[in-house]
């Protein structure tokens, strides 16, 4: 059969339906990724298999990709295996972690087996020009050449692949295959979906030795500090000017923030401690799960673990079983929420949104520093739960 989706059009009401097979390549947005609906070719073929193994444990699709430099390309394989096939396809497409709707990276063909489609709305989408998809998703997919026809046991494709410029964290590359048995109609096709998670393992390139100035509490700003409390750095130097980044699903690995982002890390008492915010000047970071009381060494890292890293001068820092902080709106008003909804307590003429707090009301007050709790999650941790205060 052939290698991709077919077009299905009813000429009259008792005539024949005609079939057209895109052998040169399926519709778009074929691939499996849950953003775009989950669509996949077992939409139009009449498939045997959907990638279970159980059933079907002869045949797979695969990726070969490693982790990556962001800019630096990199070449995607995809192998299609069964022992009965005698035509192959594939669709391919790489999605930023953090959010699935958006394109990691670019595509380029290596042979005349593979083109590159932008998504323009339309079915098929359109050829890549040469200046690129600009905003548009962009799939890999074979061409009529790529099918094979004839060849048996796999068929493998390769694809360079220029991932993205900017720190996105992981990207994900999602594939579906085709073994055909090139019957020339839509019956006994297997379609195998298969993703692989790549991480960004970073171009750290900062030149600059950090400069720490400050440490305190995330809410208040103010000293001391305590175990799991969240906490703000300032200083200098910490990333390079005009540029920030915010943790993301894509950074979040094994239900943990990251103890790396940007290309910064911060150690508190000699342990690697939770990012979740970089600029320039700042840093936002959570105290290990220590407990440890008194002074401790606070640094900031540059390139972490690389030939080139750069640490600060140590500063100082004093951590106490309790350090309470309230978050503000501006830091003069107590950031607070109307419980169950997203109504801000607050003057309309501080905080447009909002509306105060009327005897009765049951409010929703946000902090930091309140020391241990019962169960004890560690800095970092993800939580499934909430927890009590140890001594509330």
């Amino acid at each position: 059969m052939n290698t991709n989706c077919k077009l299905f059009l009813a000429v009259a009401a008792a005539a024949p339906i005609a079939l057209f097979a895109f052998s040169s390549g399926p519709p778009l947005k074929r691939s499996g990724v849950p953003a775009d609906g989950g669509l996949d070719c077992s939409a139009c073929h009449r498939i045997t298999t959907l990638g279970d193994a159980k059933s079907d444990p002869r045949g797979r699709v695969t990726i070969r990709a490693g982790n990556y430099t962001p800019g630096v390309r990199q070449t995607i394989f995809v192998t299609v295996e069964h022992p009965e096939a005698t035509r192959w396809g594939f669709q391919l497409t790489a999605r930023q972690v953090a959010d699935e709707t958006k394109m990691a990276g670019s595509f380029a063909p290596v042979s005349s087996e593979v083109q590159v489609r932008c998504d323009d709305g339309t079915a098929r989408g359109a050829a890549k020009p040469s200046d690129g998809c600009g905003a548009q998703l962009e799939f890999a997919l074979h061409t009529s050449e790529g099918t094979s026809v004839g060849t048996t046991g796999s068929k493998t494709w390769e694809i360079e692949w220029t991932p993205p410029s900017d720190d996105v964290g992981d990207v994900i590359i999602y594939v579906a295959g085709n073994a055909a048995n090139n019957s020339g109609n839509n019956q006994g096709d297997r379609i195998y979906l298969a993703n692989l998670t790549v991480r960004n393992e970073g171009a750290c390139t900062l030149t600059t030795r950090p400069t720490l100035r400050a440490v305190g509490n995330a809410a208040s700003f103010q000293p001391p500090l305590s175990m799991n409390a969240l906490f703000s750095l300032f200083g200098l130097n910490f990333q390079v000017p005009g540029r920030s980044r915010t943790v993301t699903a894509g950074d979040i690995r094994d239900n943990r923030f990251p103890n790396e982002l940007g290309c910064i890390a911060v150690e508190v008492a000699g342990q690697r401690v939770p990012v979740t915010y970089v600029q320039n000047d700042q840093i936002n970071a959570q105290v290990p799960t220590i407990t440890q009381t008194g002074p401790v060494e606070v640094r900031v890292i540059l390139n972490p673990g690389r030939a080139n890293e750069l640490r600060s001068d140590v500063a100082t820092a004093t951590l106490q079983t309790h350090s309470p902080g309230f978050f503000t709106f501006n830091g003069r008003s107590i950031a607070a929420l109307h419980a169950g909804t997203a109504t801000p307590v607050a003057d309309p003429a501080v905080v447009s949104t909002g509306r105060p707090a009327r005897p009765g009301d049951i409010i929703e007050l946000y902090l930091t520093g309140l020391g241990p709790t019962e169960p004890v999650f560690q800095a970092g941790e993800i939580v499934s739960q909430a927890a009590r205060l140890r001594e509330a």
